[in-house]
This record gives C-alpha cells, sequence and structure tokens, in this order.
C-alpha cells in the first residue's frame, strides 16, 4: 500500500487518536471473547492470546506517551503468549520504530476522522432498490459473514470449506454496542459494515461489496448508515487507500496515521 505522512498530531488530534484506538480495542475485545480468546489492557497497551479469527491483530499501543522501548517490553508478553506464532501490532500514532524488537512495518497510511453531526438527507437518495439494515438474528449474521467473505474476494475453496461465524461469532449479535449493518438488492446482500460504539467514538470497520456490485453507491448509504446511528459521536475508519473516495465527502478528514508491524518469524 501507498504511505502517506502527516504532522504531528496536535493535543486535541491526540486525544481523538486515543478515542479511536480504545474504539478498535473494544472491538476486537468484543469479537474475540465470545471465541474464548482472552484479551488484557492497561492504559497505554492492549493485547490478545493467540485463537479465534486471524483478521484481528494481536496487539495494539493506546498512549503515544509510552517511550519506544517500553512497547517493545510489552512485546515481549505478548511474543511469549503466542509462541513461534505469527501476530500482528497497530501502532495507533505511527510514530514508532519496532524493527530492532523482531518486526517488520508492512503498513503505513491515515486514519479518517468525521466530527460529529447529522448528515445532510434533503439531496441525498438511496440507490434504486437497495434497502439497509441492522442484522437481528443468527441467519442473518451468516449471510453477512459470507457476504464479507466475497467482498474481500476470499477464493472459492476458503468460501466452501469455512465454517459460519471463523470470523464474527454468533454472539456478537447480541452486543449493544456493535452493529452490522447490510445492503441488500433484490433480497441479496450486496455489501455489509461494522459499527462498533464506544463512549466517544462510532468506529466503522469490515466494510464490504460484492465484486459485482461496486461503483453503485451501495458503499456510501452504508457509511452513511453507519453515522446515522450515532450522529453524537465523531467516526472513525482506517481504510484502505482505494476506499477513501467513499468517506472524505461525508466529512471524513485525514486525522492520523496508523502502521502495521508484524512480527518476522
Amino acid at each position: 500500500m501507498a504511505t502517506t505522512h502527516i504532522p504531528t498530531p496536535t493535543p486535541s488530534a491526540h486525544h481523538s487518536t486515543r478515542s479511536m484506538a480504545l474504539n478498535l480495542a473494544e472491538w476486537m475485545s468484543d469479537s474475540l471473547q465470545p471465541f474464548g480468546v482472552q484479551t488484557y489492557f492497561d492504559d497505554t497497551f492492549w493485547w490478545r492470546k493467540p485463537g479465534g479469527s486471524g483478521i484481528y491483530l494481536g496487539a495494539l499501543n493506546l498512549d503515544t506517551q509510552a517511550d519506544n522501548t517500553a512497547l517493545l517490553a510489552d512485546l515481549q508478553r505478548v511474543k511469549a503468549a503466542w509462541g513461534g506464532e505469527e501476530f500482528s501490532l497497530y501502532d495507533c500514532w505511527g510514530t514508532y520504530d519496532l524493527s530492532s524488537g523482531g518486526f517488520e512495518r508492512v503498513v503505513q497510511n491515515p486514519w479518517y476522522l468525521r466530527p460529529a453531526g447529522e448528515l445532510a438527507t434533503r439531496d441525498y437518495q438511496l440507490p434504486a432498490g437497495l434497502t439497509v439494515a441492522r442484522v437481528a438474528t443468527v441467519a442473518e449474521l451468516i449471510e453477512f459473514e459470507r457476504a464479507s467473505w466475497v467482498g474481500f474476494e476470499e477464493s472459492e475453496e476458503m468460501l466452501d470449506s469455512r465454517p459460519p461465524f471463523s470470523w464474527h461469532p454468533a454472539a456478537t449479535v447480541e452486543n449493544p454496542n456493535m452493529h452490522y449493518l447490510v445492503a441488500r438488492f433484490a433480497g441479496q446482500v450486496v455489501a455489509g459494515v461494522i459499527v462498533q460504539t464506544s463512549v466517544d467514538m462510532l468506529g466503522i470497520y469490515g466494510l464490504s461489496t460484492l465484486p459485482a456490485f461496486r461503483r453503485r453507491g451501495y458503499a456510501t448509504a452504508l457509511i452513511r448508515a453507519a453515522v446515522a446511528l450515532r450522529p453524537d459521536l465523531p467516526a472513525s475508519v482506517f481504510p484502505d487507500p482505494p476506499s477513501v473516495p467513499i468517506y472524505t465527502p461525508l466529512g471524513f478528514v485525514v486525522a492520523g496515521e496508523i502502521a502495521i508491524w508484524q512480527r518476522k518469524l
């Protein structure tokens, strides 16, 4: 992925980054604990034990006040728990250098923030034939999950062999802070997104659209619905660069930078 560098965050940006990081930690904890995976966090660091789905990273830093040495020391605990398994870390400020600890930076890109507030609706209409709704049942979560696999272009072999709830446990449907939204066209789930609400942030995760239904405005409809769940909260997202144009017309702006570091084996 391309790397974009931004100026050092201001104190207010620091607060927003911490809120984003805490939301991310809550989303991963809420997703992993139904798998029976233990998660841990303190004021500066979140991490988890192995298990569950590999789409959730192994650790993330929660505050840039910790120095590089302290973060590397925290990662030693994670290494011990994971043994010889590979795991990755979110550096939510994009400021650390973990190469001396046996890690390789594999991604560094901006994350985006939208201030709290209602979206303008006067000139917006859903694409013709599209409906957007929250997943309310386990059966609907199965549809959401399979559509996500297709949207992320998993192979046919993986689609046929992977059992339901491999990424998203059934119990998460009942979580009041986690919302799965689906867009349907002619009754088929064609796009989906996950929304995690916390005390002071709305986090957007896992946006995907089936390849045959892209560039029709379906992803935009989902993000509008996501923001509308809690317009009193700012909204954060760490998008792949090609999907950035979905967010910026809705008021999302660059607010910081995230690096992903992967353990070298």
